[in-house]
């Protein structure tokens, strides 16, 4: 059997290996000594070569520190005829063929001496145990005869014995260099290969414990009988490798399945966004840092970080994001969605403990948190990471009712919290690693923002992206339906329009034009962004220009040229107008139009929005009077042609000669 450690060593098991090694290397010198003096059968060759062959077979455990083969038959029969030095140096030759086939990969040398050290060393001892049980000499130089009692009792005892010995070894290595429990790491990764050890003794049993020599006719018929154990190890090697593949990928897309649907709802918060993510990154780096390593706890840390906002769904939007101190009413609302969102998901068979975090991330280290009160260590240790992370991402993140804190500022939130609201252990390692949480964070933010590739696999940000606005675009409409009405003057109005609109649509400047009364000229009745003072004087007649054709024609004009509007001034601004999207205000008839210019071009939600926001402005400010003496109310103004049933309203536009005709929506 050939184990396998990790590259690097601790300090602690290079003096463990090296001590093996030694003893190891001084009972192969010892059994090469005894072989020389004792002269043994040219049998022994026979089985070195049959060793050898069988060698060729190996079946790798998966996720076992371990090999096994049916050459250990031989490696059992040489020992059980010629003593514990032909066994040492068989398995020696054994380990040895395992390396050699490893060769056209890296070697890793302190991996390669430990195996050809142990498995001579553990076979030695177990073999002089059996003969001190058995009571005799090798059976080599005996005369052959039916195993006694003693002889049975040896052979449970060897198998047992160089089982325990070699899988020890190896376990106490991995411990050693892994500061982890010895007993975890035998029980997890070794307990299941007594079985080949007992049935490698077995049929060598079977081959010469009768004889007490190496016969070809008990070798030809032993041989189905190692096939099947061949066959039997690698098709149980393979089924246990499939299954814990596909149990691995099922795992995966239960995880991502998680993570889209947490990333999704964190998309729809404005205020929040983003903090999941964080939140779930920093979580797992403290619970690593805390030497956590637990698979169960570690996943269900995992879901729980993404998940523990779930209840917010049941916060009514206006309490979330109040930008003010929540009264006693309200934060009694808001606490709820610990307890909402654990209900949520005890309803999911998680296969590790999801709800008890997300249920008591709140809680506090001395008892006064929510939703249940409890205190101290009856706090699961996940809720207590998750608790302290997410109080950082917090603090360190805009809200509505304050200004994101400085680092420094949040780290001295946590250390008055410290044994107070957080376990004290947790808040110290936090602050421990968050010099390099804080470095990660901002590279794969830079790696974002420079056009990098998304850190997290399967992240889609421009699906997330169309949540985050279709939210803000639902979050502005509200506000908008509840402004508008507030509005004393047209000029208010239209401001209110303009803030909301800003927002939401990327445009650069912002216009409303009104007909003036009494002649067929729309003008300028309030006016946003660049360019605000060149366009506040434009005259513009109706069924000329953009802005005219949209009134006359009441059509959309999108992604028209913005200086037939404007003229080849729009170009000379700080930021150059380009692209012009005029949206009618039509109540009856038309009586005003809203057109926005960019220096990139308006896509269909921007003129689905602002012909959203337009019927709403039309709705609410009908009735209010201009504060100036110039401007016209909102109420509709027939012109005399109109009156007089004069078919120009519907007429295709008349630009002049050096002005060419909008590209029509």
């Amino acid at each position: 059997m050939a184990s396998a450690g990790r590259p690097q060593l601790s300090p602690a098991t290079r003096a463990y290996v090296a001590a093996i090694t030694a003893a190891g290397f001084s009972i192969v010198a010892l059994s090469v000594y005894d072989l020389s003096v004792n002269h043994p059968s040219p049998q022994l060759a026979w089985l070195a070569l049959l060793t050898l062959l069988s060698g060729f077979l190996p079946v790798k455990l998966h996720k076992v520190y371990a090999n096994i083969s049916v050459s250990e038959t031989f490696v059992f029969c040489g020992t059980l005829l010629f003593g514990p030095s032909a066994g040492a140096l068989l398995v020696l030759l054994d380990v040895a063929m395992i390396w050699a086939r490893l060769a056209r990969k890296e070697i890793v040398w302190h991996r390669m001496w430990f195996s050809l050290a142990a498995n001579p060393l553990c076979l030695w001892v177990a073999a002089t145990a059996l003969f001190a049980v058995a009571g005799t000499p090798p059976l080599a130089s005996l005369p052959a005869q039916l195993p006694g009692v003693r002889m049975t009792l040896g052979l449970v005892c060897f198998a047992t014995l160089y089982f325990l010995l070699n899988t020890t070894i190896i376990a106490l290595a991995i411990a050693f260099d892994q500061n982890q429990s010895p007993f975890q790491i035998w029980s997890k990764h070794f307990s299941r290969l007594w079985l080949n050890y007992w049935a490698g003794a077995s049929v060598a049993a079977l081959f010469v414990s009768v004889t007490h020599t190496l016969s070809l006719r008990a070798l030809f018929l032993i041989m189905p009988l190692m096939l099947v154990l061949f066959l039997t190890y690698k098709w149980s090697s393979e089924r246990v490798e499939k299954a814990e593949k596909h149990l691995k990928e099922m795992k995966h897309t239960f995880l991502q399945t998680i993570e889209a649907l947490a990333l999704a709802i964190d998309a729809k918060d404005q205020v929040t966004h983003g903090h999941i993510r964080r939140v779930q990154r920093f979580t797992m780096a403290l619970a690593s840092a805390l030497g956590i390593q637990d698979e169960n706890l570690l996943d269900a840390i995992r879901a729980a970080a993404l998940l523990h906002d779930t209840g917010k769904l049941a916060v009514p939007e206006y309490i979330l994001n109040k930008p003010g101190p929540l009264t006693s009413s309200e934060f009694e609302r808001m606490k709820v969605h610990a307890a909402v969102g654990a209900d949520i998901l005890k309803s999911i068979d998680f296969p590790y403990p999801v709800e008890p975090i997300v249920r008591h991330h709140h809680e506090s280290w001395d008892g006064s948190g929510y939703p249940e009160g409890i205190k101290g260590q009856e706090i699961p240790l996940g809720a207590r990471i998750l608790s302290v992370v997410d109080c950082y991402d917090a603090l360190t993140s805009d809200r509505p009712y304050r200004p994101r804190y400085t680092r420094q500022q949040a780290e001295q939130v946590l250390r008055e919290r410290r044994g107070v609201m957080y376990d004290p252990w947790v808040v110290d390692e936090f602050l421990k690693i968050l010099d390099k949480l804080e470095r990660t964070e901002a590279a794969e933010q830079q790696e974002i923002l420079t056009g990098g590739s998304a850190t997290v696999p399967g992240l889609i940000p421009a699906q997330l992206d169309v949540i985050s606005a279709t939210t803000a675009e639902e979050r502005e409409f509200n506000e908008l339906r509840r402004d508008l009405p507030k509005a004393t003057s047209l000029e208010a109005a239209a401001e209110t329009l303009f803030r909301h609109l800003r927002r939401v649509v990327p445009a650069a400047s912002l216009t409303l034009f009104m007909r003036k009364p009494d002649s067929n000229e729309l003008h300028v009745v309030a006016c946003s962004g660049v360019g605000s003072s060149a366009i506040a004087g434009l005259m513009i007649p109706i069924g000329e220009r953009i802005s005219g054709w949209a009134f006359a024609n009441r059509q959309i004009v999108e992604n028209s040229d913005a200086t037939l509007d404007l003229g080849p001034v729009a170009k000379t601004f700080s930021v150059p107008l380009r692209y012009a999207l005029a949206v009618p205000l039509i109540d009856r008839d038309p009586v005003g139009v809203v057109t926005l210019y960019s220096s990139e071009p308006f896509n269909k939600d921007s003129q689905r929005m602002v012909d959203s926001a337009a019927t709403l402005f039309v709705s609410a400010a009908g009735s209010l009077k201009s504060t100036s003496n110039v401007v016209p109310s909102l109420e509709p103004s027939v012109s005399q042609s109109r009156r007089e049933g004069s078919p120009a309203s519907k007429a295709e536009p008349s630009p002049s000669a050096d002005v060419p005709k909008p590209r029509v929506h």
